[in-house]
C-alpha cells in the first residue's frame, strides 16, 4: 500500500522545538504587545500544521484491508501507532490552549514577555512530554516502507523451508531481486516480482513447527499464503543441502496445505544436484524446468483468479471480484 511507504519523517522533539520557535523568532513590526501575540499565533499555525500533518498522513487501521492490517500490526503494532497518533493529537490540543490563554492575558493587560516567556517554557515541555511517541513514529515509518503494494493480478506466494531455492527461483523468473545466498533466512522481507501473466511474492522461509513458535520472519510468509495467494509454489530441496530433511520440508507441506486451503503446486528445486522426478523438477542455475514450473503455476493461479479473487486494492477497500474472464 503506497501510503504506508510514503508516511513523513517525523521530528525528534527537539527539532520540532526548534521548528516551532525558529517561525516565531521571525516575527518582526509592531508594538511588543502585537508583535507577541503574532508571535504566538505562528506557533500556534506551525504546530498545529505540523501535528494535523503527520496524524493525517496515517490511514484509519481498522479498515485496513486484512493482508495489510495484519503486517502493520506484526512489524510496528497497530495500537502502538494509535497511541502515539493520540499522545500528537493530545500535544496539538494542550499547545493551542496554552496559546489562546496566553494571548488573552496579553490583552487583558499582563506583561507580554513574561506570557510569551511562560508559554513557550510550557509548550517545550509538553513537546518534550511526547518525545518517545515522535521517535517510535519515525522508526515505524522506516520499518512500513518495506510494505509491498499488491496489484489487481494472479498472485503466486512461493513457500518453504529456508534455503530451498525459493528466492532463486523468483529472481530467474520475475522483475524481482531478492538477495541470494547459502545461509538461512537471506529473505526477510516480503518481495514481489513480476511476468507478464502473474504477481509473484518470495517469502521468507518457513519451519517445521507450530505456529505460537515461529518468528516474525515466519509470519510475515504466513500472511502472504493467507491473504494474498491465488495459488502456492510449495519448494522442496531434496537433496537437503538447505540444511532441513525431505521429513521437515513434507510435514510443512501438509501443514500448509491443510492451513490455507489453497491450490498448491509442489516442486523440485536444485534439479542438477539431484534424479528425482516425481515432482517437476528445476535448477535456477542451468535453466532446466524453470519454464515448466512457470507455465504450471501461471495457469493455476489464472484459473483460480479468474473465479473468483479478493483483491487487497490500494485505496484500502478489499472487493471481490468475480469471473475476471
Amino acid at each position: 500500500m503506497e501510503s504506508l511507504r510514503k508516511l513523513p519523517t517525523v521530528l525528534q522533539a527537539d527539532e520540532l522545538v526548534d521548528k516551532i520557535f525558529r517561525r516565531s523568532s521571525k516575527i518582526r513590526g509592531g508594538d511588543l504587545k502585537e508583535r507577541i501575540i503574532n508571535k504566538l499565533a505562528t506557533i500556534s499555525n506551525v504546530s498545529r500544521d505540523y501535528f494535523e500533518k503527520i496524524i493525517s498522513s496515517h490511514p484509519n487501521y481498522d479498515t485496513l484491508p486484512t493482508f495489510y492490517r495484519e503486517l502493520v500490526d506484526l512489524i510496528v503494532g497497530i495500537e502502538n501507532l494509535k497511541k502515539a497518533l493520540s499522545s500528537l493529537k493530545w500535544a496539538n490540543e494542550m499547545i493551542q490552549r496554552i496559546v489562546t490563554k496566553s494571548i488573552k492575558e496579553i490583552r487583558k493587560g499582563k506583561n507580554p514577555l513574561e506570557v510569551y516567556r511562560s508559554a513557550c517554557g510550557r509548550i517545550s515541555s509538553v513537546i518534550e512530554d511526547i518525545d518517545n511517541e515522535l521517535r517510535f513514529l519515525n522508526e515505524a515509518k522506516q520499518k512500513m516502507r518495506e510494505i509491498p503494494t499488491l496489484r489487481d493480478m494472479p498472485t503466486v506466494v512461493v513457500a518453504g523451508c529456508p534455503n530451498v531455492g525459493k528466492s532463486s527461483f523468483v529472481a530467474r523468473v520475475s522483475t524481482a531481486k531478492p538477495e541470494i545466498a547459502d545461509y538461512p533466512f537471506t529473505t526477510q522481507k516480503i518481495i514481489i516480482g513480476y511476468t507478464p501473466e502473474i504477481q509473484i511474492i518470495d517469502t521468507p522461509g518457513l519451519l517445521d513447527r507450530p505456529l505460537a513458535r515461529r518468528s516474525k520472519i515466519e509470519r510475515k510468509a504466513i500472511l502472504c499464503l493467507k491473504n494474498a495467494a491465488d495459488a502456492i509454489l510449495f519448494i522442496i530441496d531434496p537433496t537437503e543441502t538447505c540444511g532441513y530433511p525431505m521429513s521437515s520440508q513434507l510435514s510443512l507441506l501438509e501443514e500448509i496445505k491443510k492451513t490455507f486451503g489453497k491450490p498448491t503446486l509442489e516442486v523440485y528445486s536444485k534439479a542438477d544436484l539431484h534424479s528425482f522426478r516425481d515432482r517437476i523438477a528445476f535448477s535456477a542455475k542451468n535453466g532446466e524446468g524453470v519454464k515448466e514450473v512457470l507455465e504450471e503455476i501461471t495457469k493455476i493461479a489464472k484459473k483460480v483468479y479468474s473465479q473468483t479473487s479478493t483483491f487487497i486494492a490500494d485505496s484500502g477497500q478489499t472487493s471481490t471480484q468475480e469471473q475476471h474472464s
